[in-house]
């Protein structure tokens, strides 16, 4: 499903906004979630979990502008596609440093947003959003790549750990936990940072030598021998 954020401080912006993004998505017959924001923090604290494709920005917002808002979100979410619709046209050189989809400026025109959008879904492809199929007690559980923190092996079984704090634990497995990985997750997300311990890269927020925290402020191990190859990846995924 297509997930869509809008943030702007003025309703009458906010609302022409959404009705045009509704229009762009029952045009389209996208199945889409759309949150509405009046304010950055809480645009900022919501998609910890919500994880929007697209961002619709304005600029000039109070506390923090609308750049600052993106320059944060990249750092979480870089292929997240960014579009800034503001009345400032002032920012425009500033905000490539974000690289947003585009820059509109305010009255927003329905066909330059619809423009806009169509470019924006050309970076995503919903069709191939990573899940992995996992056997459990009793059947089988899909879990989306974007919401498994780290992974953890005990007495020959797989936990899961996702953000939203439930664990998803595996059958008994009668493989190790490396042999584990390079059969269920042959992508380059998830890597060993312990013996014992597997984190989805995607989901670091902060990266040491001794340990690394998830999104969800967890702390886990990073054991010496595993640190380059972590670092490594991480530092990919953050500046590619």
């Amino acid at each position: 499903m297509l997930k869509i954020a809008i943030c702007d401080d003025r309703k009458e912006d906010r609302d022409r906004m959404n009705q045009y993004v509704q229009q762009f998505c029952q045009e389209g017959m996208l199945q889409a979630e759309i949150k509405v924001f009046d304010h950055p923090d809480d645009l900022l604290c919501a998609c910890e979990k919500f994880r929007p494709h697209i961002y619709i920005l304005d600029i000039v917002m109070p506390m923090v502008n609308g750049i600052q808002v993106a320059r944060e979100l990249r750092w979480n979410q870089p292929d997240a596609q960014i579009v800034f619709a503001t009345s400032e046209e002032s920012f425009a050189l500033e905000s490539f440093d974000v690289n947003p989809v585009n820059y509109i400026v305010k009255p927003v025109k329905r066909d330059k947003l619809f423009e806009t959008l169509r470019l924006a879904m050309k970076w995503i492809n919903l069709e191939e959003e990573n899940t992995v199929t996992v056997k459990v007690k009793g059947g089988y559980r899909t879990l989306h790549l974007g919401d498994i923190m780290y992974l953890d092996y005990r007495n020959h079984v797989v936990t899961y750990h996702l953000l939203s704090g439930e664990t998803i634990s595996t059958s008994t497995l009668r493989i190790g936990f490396a042999e584990y990985l390079v059969q269920y997750h042959k992508e380059d997300d998830i890597v060993l940072c312990h013996e014992s311990v597997a984190v989805n890269i995607k989901s670091i927020d902060k990266l040491t030598k001794t340990d690394l925290m998830v999104r969800n402020q967890e702390i886990l191990p990073v054991a010496k021998s595993r640190y380059a190859q972590v670092a490594e990846k991480y530092m990919n995924y953050r500046f590619r």
